[in-house]
C-alpha cells in the first residue's frame, strides 16, 4: 500500500518576493546542517520512530538532494500536473496558501524534501513576512511544524515552543482565509505562471 506526505503552508509575502522565490533554483537540503534538520526527527512521539529517523537523517538528506532539480516553480508545476497541489495567492494582502500531497517511496527523505521546498522562501522574505508549514504523514498522526521568517526557517518543538506555535496558528488562519477567500478560477499551474511571468 502506498503512503503519502501532506503539506500545508500559510505565508505572508509580497508578490515581487514570491516571484523571485519561484524563479530561484531549489536550495539543496544539505544547505542546512544536520543540527538544523534535527527538528524534523523530534516531532514524532514514538521513541522508536524518533530514534530511527535520527539514525537515517544523514542518508535522507543526501537522498533528498538527489531528487532536487530546477527552480521552485518547476517543483510546484510538477505537483500541479499530478493534481496534488492547491496554490492560492491574494495579491492585495500578500497571502499565500499552499497545500500538496506527495507519494512516499522513502519516508524520511520525502519529509525532508517537502520541508526543503518551502524552506527556501525564507531567503526572500522581508521584515513583517512570516509563514508556518505543517507536514503530516498518513502513517502517523504527529505533525512537523516549520516556522518561516526573513532569512530563517526553524522547526517548532511541540513542548518548548508552545507560545510560538499558538501565535503562528492564529495568524495562519488569517493568511489562509485571505488567500482562499479571494476568487480565483485559475488552476494552481496558471496561478504559478501568472506569478512567474
Amino acid at each position: 500500500m502506498s503512503e503519502s506526505v501532506f503539506l500545508t503552508a500559510a505565508i505572508a509575502v509580497a508578490k515581487s518576493r514570491l516571484r523571485t522565490y519561484l524563479r530561484a533554483p531549489v536550495k539543496p537540503a544539505s544547505g542546512w546542517s544536520q543540527q538544523q534538520w534535527a527538528g524534523i526527527t523530534e516531532a514524532w512521539r514514538d521513541d522508536d520512530e524518533r530514534h530511527q529517523y535520527r539514525e537515517e537523517l544523514p542518508a535522507a538528506i543526501k537522498e533528498c538532494d538527489r531528487w532536487i532539480d530546477g527552480d521552485y516553480a518547476t517543483v510546484f508545476r510538477d505537483l500541479a500536473h499530478d493534481d496534488e497541489l492547491t496554490f492560492r495567492f491574494d495579491e492585495a494582502t500578500g497571502s499565500l496558501a499552499v497545500d500538496f500531497s506527495s507519494r512516499v517511496d522513502f519516508r524520511l527523505p520525502t519529509l525532508v524534501w517537502a520541508c526543503t521546498v518551502l524552506r527556501g522562501i525564507a531567503e526572500f522574505m522581508a521584515d513583517g513576512d512570516r509563514g508556518i508549514v505543517t507536514v503530516t504523514a498518513d502513517w502517523n498522526e504527529d505533525k512537523v511544524l516549520m516556522h518561516l521568517t526573513p532569512n530563517h526557517a526553524a522547526f517548532l518543538d511541540w513542548n518548548r515552543d508552545v507560545r510560538a506555535r499558538t501565535e503562528a496558528r492564529g495568524w495562519e488562519i488569517d493568511i489562509r482565509s485571505a488567500a482562499c477567500d479571494t476568487y480565483q478560477s485559475d488552476s494552481a499551474a496558471e496561478t504559478i505562471d501568472w506569478l512567474v511571468d
